[in-house]
């Protein structure tokens, strides 16, 4: 299988896709920006070519330049693509272009994995594109193996011994009076990622508003920390849980307070933990209708929208965190499942044996882990919630560095049933 394609950004200017496909090109990677998630980083013609890579009926996929130095910066890029991408999931991937010369003084692969860990937990299929020389120097580590990859090499073939997807075979290929970056894919991305010009939600309807689709009247980034949604003075939809999980914040009785800042910003708002460590939190209710340390079901009603806090206008704000408490665009989440959380499907399939294997790596993550640094977080939550009697570090009193005995055991678990209203 040869696929073949051209890669395009500002620099190309008008594209005509209709002479793209009269020369037989068959899909576009199209560059959405560069460096961290800035609004002047964006490349101006994305947007543009997008819309009509999709009206001329032209898979494409998507790339962004690297200037990172570090796995936060790599981070801040892959957030920076998931804001244009607004919850589309090209069909041809995303890709992340390494080729700046200071990165070869930097934990290059390190760079790359956060990067692409990132976009594979918004659900997108990703890779990595560089010259041959570097994908046989600084990126020949295993902790890229399973990424797929884009060779640069303009030659009359590729030299790159390792698998790989797509070879920039050229940087000059003429058509329609342009120039461009010539590709050929040797893999089918279509069907890899589920096929269509785009991939398309489940369904629109939003699961985190009562009546509405998935309208994104304010987006993330740019010192949002979530996205606004269904934007209208006189809307009041009950506002539903995104998934399962335990009100870890709650804020009532809270009026319209424009230019207000931190949690007051947020007028009537609940906060929820999910199973998985991701937490999702809705701003700007009129009303809540659960409390501090409540269970709630996916889909269950926790209030209404409003326009409390610092607002103008009745919208909901909603937010995604990750489990560290950052951040992280919604927009891919709002009608899909956190990272993490098993569907009805996954947990109907779950059999004995497979069951037993997920054990037993967790298991091995355990043994081959400090315990201390390990359960730093989760042995704090409980300290917070008053699972134990710990210090301020989440330390059991103690009985840390020893196993817990079974009343130590039993103690815990009773305290967690009282707080899930099971006692």
């Amino acid at each position: 299988m040869q696929i073949k394609g051209v890669d395009i950004s500002y620099a190309n200017g008008d594209v005509d896709f209709g002479a793209l496909k009269a020369a037989g090109v068959e899909f576009v990677i199209i560059r959405c920006g560069y460096g961290s998630d800035y609004a002047h980083q964006d490349d101006e013609r994305f947007a543009e070519n997008v819309a009509k890579a999709e009206a001329a009926g032209m898979p494409w996929g998507t790339y962004l330049y690297s200037y990172a130095s570090n796995e936060t910066m790599a981070r801040s890029e892959a957030q920076h693509a998931l804001r244009l991408l607004a919850g589309r999931k090209p069909v041809y991937g995303v890709w992340y272009d390494v080729e700046e010369s200071h990165q070869l003084d930097c934990d290059l692969p390190a760079i790359c994995a956060a990067f692409c860990s990132t976009l594979e937990e918004a659900g997108c299929y990703v890779g990595i594109y560089s010259a041959l020389s570097w994908w046989n120097g600084k990126l020949d580590d295993a902790r890229l193996d399973r990424y797929d990859k884009w060779v640069a090499q303009w030659a009359g073939r590729c030299e790159y011994e390792k698998p790989y997807g797509i070879w920039q075979y050229s940087e000059r290929v003429y058509i329609g009076g342009k120039v461009f970056d010539g590709d050929w894919a040797y893999k089918d991305y279509p069907a890899l990622t589920g096929g269509g010009a785009v991939a398309k939600p489940t369904s629109t309807k939003s699961r985190v508003l009562e009546t509405q689709t998935n309208k994104i009247t304010n987006p993330f980034g740019n010192g949002h920390s979530g996205v606004d949604l269904g934007w209208q003075t006189t809307q009041t939809d009950g506002i539903l849980a995104h998934s399962a999980g335990q009100v870890v914040f709650c804020q009532t009785g809270q009026q319209n307070n424009k230019g207000s800042s931190g949690n007051a910003s947020y007028g009537n708002c609940v906060k929820i933990l999910h199973d998985n460590g991701y937490y999702t939190l809705y701003a700007h209710l009129s009303e809540v209708n659960v409390a501090y340390g409540q269970h709630v079901d996916k889909g269950q009603q926790i209030g209404k929208m409003g326009d409390t806090g610092n607002s103008y206008g009745n919208h909901l704000h909603f937010e995604v965190r990750n489990h560290q408490n950052t951040c992280i665009d919604p927009a891919p989440y709002i009608a899909a499942d956190l990272p993490g959380l098993m569907t009805e499907k996954e947990e109907e399939d779950m059999d004995p044996k497979k069951f037993k294997e997920l054990w037993n790596e967790m298991r091995k993550e355990w043994r081959d882990n400090d315990a201390s640094e390990y359960s730093k977080e989760a042995r704090q939550w409980a300290v917070d919630n008053g699972l134990i009697q710990g210090g301020t570090t989440g330390e059991f009193n103690g009985m840390w560095e020893d196993l817990m005995t079974r009343e130590q055991f039993v103690t815990v678990l009773y305290r967690f049933a009282q707080l899930m209203g099971k006692a």
